[in-house]
């Protein structure tokens, strides 16, 4: 016999992984050579020129999936 608990269970993982199936389709940066966020000229396996870049990307980012972008 079900009880709360058991839907509840069954909510929090519909959740979980409706999350990690968002992050998997979401498309992960790839090196080119040039910063993320600056267009800097970087080292190829480099994403971004120092972490003021990174960090600032990640606020942007974050932003827009805020905004519903």
């Amino acid at each position: 016999m079900a009880d709360h608990a058991d839907g509840v269970d069954a909510k929090i993982f519909e959740t979980v992984a409706a999350g990690l199936a968002a992050v998997r389709r979401r498309m992960g940066l790839l090196a080119d050579g040039r910063c993320h966020f600056c267009d800097e000229e970087v080292l190829p396996e480099i994403l971004f020129c120092n972490d003021d870049c990174r960090d600032d990307y990640q606020k942007e980012e974050t932003a827009k999936v805020r905004n519903g972008r």
